[in-house]
């Protein structure tokens, strides 16, 4: 997810495999929020900070369920803290 005009990411593929016959491949793709995603929002009386707000929470949840408790917990408020009237 890229967030912002001047934001990039760069991928770096890595992929643990144990059986040696095995044939893998790697891909990763990276995109900015869509203005559909942002229309979808408006259409439903949502803002626009709180749609970023709201996707960006949503993105980075998985990773954070996999945190342990305490940890993901905080790490989860500091984001809330950090977007708040922070997007747009």
């Amino acid at each position: 997810m890229l967030i912002g005009d001047t934001a990039a990411a760069n991928t770096y593929p890595y992929i643990q495999v144990k059986n040696p016959t095995a044939r893998v491949e790697h891909e990763a793709s990276t995109s900015k929020i869509g203005e559909d995603q942002l229309f979808y929002f408006q259409q439903r009386g949502i803002d626009y900070e709180k749609a970023m707000a709201a996707m960006i929470s949503g993105f980075c949840q998985d990773v954070f369920n996999e945190l342990p408790d305490e940890f993901g917990a905080e790490v989860n408020q500091l984001m809330s803290l950090k977007l708040e009237g922070s997007v747009g």
